[in-house]
């Protein structure tokens, strides 16, 4: 897997036997596969997050969104939690655990203040046009590179990300991609991840490469 972070965000749109069957498949080439099932109610979704191990999808892939209690529970890998969340320090101190823990941003501000409380990353955006933000303007890569400068900790893009756009948001600055519907609604889950990761290892070489000839 390429160094570059993959994350695969369920659309709120599939039975769990469906994405079960597209995880199973994915797992071993992406950073996380996210659980992100806000209309559905919490018992659901912490059955669902079960299901899911029995088929064999590895508790250190499953990122749950909102639950950190779930995380813990379950002895999942990552948390992902709004921005409308509270100060991590009371979350950890309820839910200690080791999972990773990211944050959703929308500001160089809330971005700055998430790594202060101890974010393992931000999830920034939505960087394009989207079918799922129709109406609201992207922010686009001149702010996404505003973010990047002003944190430490990996910013992943997300919204509107295409294998061919890859490539400019890691210019960017951006240290992966988050995808949604790109990768769950596609004719082939597994041939368009490999397209995803094909960018983003093509992107690490020439940064590679570049460092070298620094050298």
């Amino acid at each position: 897997m390429s160094e570059r972070e993959l994350h695969v965000i369920s659309n709120g749109k599939l039975a769990w036997k469906e994405m079960a069957a597209i995880a199973t498949q994915i797992h071993p080439y992406v950073t996380a596969i996210h659980i992100r099932e806000k209309n559905k109610p919490m018992d659901e979704v912490f059955m669902g997050v079960q299901y899911l191990l029995e088929q064999g999808i590895p508790a250190k892939t499953l990122c749950i969104n909102g639950y950190p209690w779930m995380a813990t529970a379950a002895g999942l890998g990552g948390l992902h939690l709004p921005e409308s969340s509270p100060q991590l320090l009371k979350i950890r101190d309820s839910y200690p655990s080791a999972h990773r823990t990211g944050v959703s941003v929308h500001s160089t501000e809330e971005a700055v203040k998430r790594e202060r409380e101890g974010a393992d990353y931000v999830l920034y955006g939505h960087i394009f046009a989207t079918g799922s933000k129709l109406g609201v303007e992207p922010r686009g890569l001149e702010q996404l590179g505003n973010v990047v400068r002003q944190v430490t900790i990996p910013v992943i893009a997300i919204g509107g990300i295409t294998p061919a756009r890859v490539r400019p948001v890691l210019a960017a600055g951006a240290s992966g991609i988050a995808v949604m519907s790109g990768i769950w609604e596609a004719d082939d889950p597994m041939e368009t991840v490999k397209a995803y990761i094909q960018e983003l290892q093509q992107q690490e070489e020439t940064r590679g490469e570049r460092l070298e000839a620094y050298e």
